[in-house]
């Protein structure tokens, strides 16, 4: 089930994405700026949940490993 979900969320993301990023080129710079600094976190977030819809546990499992990769390195 959580697969299924992680997949409709990242489609519900699409969404909105997609058409943002097609219509991005007719507006000042300024929106343009302020629209891709709102839009990268969920661009974020629907990367991890497809990556988590392709493979469960893959998230966590990098989160660990920075985790181990911050904590070893002090």
């Amino acid at each position: 089930m959580p697969r299924v979900l992680n997949l409709a969320l990242a489609a519900f993301f699409l969404l909105f994405l997609v058409p943002l990023v097609t219509h991005l080129g007719g507006l000042a710079a300024v929106a343009q700026v302020l629209l891709v600094a709102l839009a990268v976190p969920f661009a974020l977030l629907t990367a991890a949940l497809l990556m988590s819809a392709a493979r469960p546990g893959s998230v966590g499992r990098l989160a660990r490993r920075m985790k181990a990769r911050r904590s070893g390195s002090t």
